[in-house]
């Protein structure tokens, strides 16, 4: 979290590029040279990534999945004498080259299987592996990225966009474009895989989003990927303002683009998420007229405050800064709908390099918070069901001790849908 931040990634606003080398090392598994490969794929107007001889395989995400062990097999059966190779990855998916199957005798690309084990952050298990499916059911010489993202289906996607996508192999870099009816409004570099977009999206219409990948000399490396399409819709009944805990993400390397990970997919009604990894309470209402205003929502849901007291900020001033928000919600004719800051565990949260240790007295200051927030006229406690008996974030509904996973993600959201329906009949 870059000290704030857990899920994001790095982006680059240039293109600037590490010149690794022309191409990536040739793959010996086919038998043919790397210039033979190359060849064949000019001829047949593939790009140069889809030259390597290798297997996309992906995969369903698990709730509170953080790894993935991912085994080729000899035999439909997960077993030592079995198992040709395994590695580890976070992404839902992975490009495996096939001259991995040079090293068991006999194994080719027809006969060979493969099967994947979620895992905790930890390392430790999370399921058994999945019951073994041909290798031959991947996707060969794929030709461009794969996005892991879940927008097309979100009812409302975030105002601060998250583009992620499966790994592609020996790659250098990526670029990444969005398009608004017809016309480029986002253009960026990254070298990682996930890419926070610190602009809000705040034009209504109709988007697409696409990666490519590139070599070394920032040139084509893979063709883009096909277009994902998402609506951007103004104005909105009801948006959430908030942290990353309504931005979205979770299980610390599933990234907010995911609707698994975002309460506001389990709300039952639509919700414009607003929320921004890494906000305080002060950001909330520093941003309020940029990003709340252009969407004009009639109930709007403030969740905040948990990067203020695990950071030591008294309570007094995040309190000031809610009720600030409460003001201006009011001089718009908003209607502001407060849910209680969740609590955190900071037992798990040391396990975490890039997060801070919390304040001794966060725990004070979170209840000082709470009661504020339940003393206002709509109010919404989503903190309760998420506490332990000690007043921490139960360690089952998380994986780093700070953001709340895929069940906890459900409650609240379905506990804020609930009031929503029942106090204003959404």
């Amino acid at each position: 979290m870059n000290g704030k931040r857990l899920f994001r990634a790095v982006s680059l606003g240039a293109a600037i590029f590490c010149a690794v080398g022309l191409f990536p090392e040739a793959e010996a598994s086919s038998g043919a040279t790397l210039a033979e490969r190359l060849a064949e794929a000019s001829k047949r107007q593939l790009p140069r990534s889809a030259a390597q001889d290798k297997v996309r395989l992906t995969w369903p995400m698990t709730p509170g999945a953080a790894r993935y062990r991912v085994a080729i097999l000899s035999a439909p059966e997960y077993a030592p004498q079995n198992v040709i190779y395994e590695e580890t990855v976070s992404a839902p998916g992975t490009e495996i080259a096939l001259e991995v199957l040079a090293r068991k005798e006999g194994a080719t690309f027809e006969t060979a299987y493969w099967t994947v084990r979620p895992m905790r952050y930890g390392g430790a298990s999370l399921g058994d592996f999945s019951a073994p499916k041909p290798l031959s059911s991947g996707e060969r010489h794929p030709v461009a990225p794969l996005p892991n993202s879940d927008y097309g289906t979100m009812a409302e996607p975030p105002v601060y966009l998250v583009y992620a996508w499966i790994p592609v192999r020996k790659t250098s870099s990526y670029e990444v474009e969005v398009w608004r009816e017809g016309e480029r409004v986002r253009h960026f570099y990254t070298y990682e895989t996930i890419l926070y977009d610190e602009t809000p999206l705040i034009t209504g219409g109709r988007y697409t989003w696409r990666v490519r990948a590139l070599d070394g000399y920032g040139r084509k490396w893979s063709d883009w990927s096909e277009p994902e399409a998402f609506t951007v819709n103004t104005p909105v009944t009801v948006a959430a303002l908030g942290d990353s805990i309504t931005h979205g993400g979770g299980a610390v390397t599933a990234p907010p683009s995911r609707a698994m990970y975002c309460w506001e997919s389990y709300a039952g009604l639509p919700v414009k998420n607003l929320g921004k990894s890494g906000d305080s309470s002060y950001d909330l209402l520093a941003r309020f007229e940029a990003d709340v205003l252009p969407y004009a929502p009639k109930y709007l849901v403030i969740m905040g405050g948990v990067n203020d007291f695990r950071a030591g900020v008294s309570a007094q001033t995040t309190i000031w800064n809610l009720s600030q928000l409460a003001a201006k919600c009011g001089a718009y004719g908003i209607t502001p709908i407060f849910a209680t800051a969740t609590p955190i565990s900071p037992g798990l949260m040391k396990y975490i390099s890039d997060i801070e240790p919390a304040a001794w007295n966060w725990k004070a200051e979170q209840r000082a918070i709470n009661e504020w927030i339940m003393a206002q006229p709509y109010a919404v406690d989503v903190a309760a069901p998420l506490t332990d008996e000690d007043g921490e974030l139960k360690d089952e509904l998380t994986s780093d001790g700070l953001h709340p996973d895929a069940e906890a993600k459900r409650i609240i959201g379905e506990a804020i849908g609930k009031y929503l329906r029942e106090t204003f009949g959404l």
